[in-house]
């Protein structure tokens, strides 16, 4: 989900276990030569998601990286197949308040331009719950962590799965 720490605590985990870190939705943007917001304002959401199933395809298909997807990526089913395939899928979960201070002076959430963002949020954490939850392989509470702590508890969790 957005504002769950996704990106800082992919760069922290990739560099505990000397892994290139690759944030899904940069890789997006480089491809498309034009920010997220300008995609979704342009071209729109479903252009977008298909933009972004097409550079997790290519990015999935190298080893030893952390990859850092957007938090809508789970919305096609296709998309969490090709990642458990691939890979280890880590749910980062957050209290829609704790979202809320992370992303809230944000101008780069263009699901959370509407007259009640804050009640978009929540909108959108319970409409994708349970496609977080199919989605993972283990979830990690990042509620009042910080980032090493978090990527910290992520590598203890795949150690003791391997």
């Amino acid at each position: 989900m957005m504002g769950s720490g996704k990106t800082v605590t992919g760069k922290a985990l990739a560099g505990f276990l000397d892994y290139v870190f690759v944030d899904l939705d940069a890789e997006i943007q480089q491809r498309e030569g034009r920010s997220i917001p300008e995609i979704f304002e342009v071209s729109g959401e479903a252009y977008f998601r298909d933009v972004e199933s097409a550079v997790l395809g290519d990015v999935s298909k190298k080893k030893h990286q952390v990859i850092a997807t957007g938090g809508g990526i789970v919305l096609r089913e296709a998309n969490v197949q090709r990642m458990k395939m691939t890979g280890k899928v880590v749910l980062l979960t957050a209290s829609a308040q704790s979202l809320w201070q992370r992303v809230r002076y944000s101008k780069d959430r263009p699901l959370l331009n509407k007259a009640d963002p804050f009640g978009a949020l929540e909108q959108i954490l319970n409409d994708r719950a349970g496609f977080y939850e199919n989605a993972c392989h283990f979830s990690v509470l990042t509620d009042g962590k910080i980032a090493d702590d978090v990527a910290n508890e992520i590598q203890e969790m795949l150690r003791a799965k391997a």
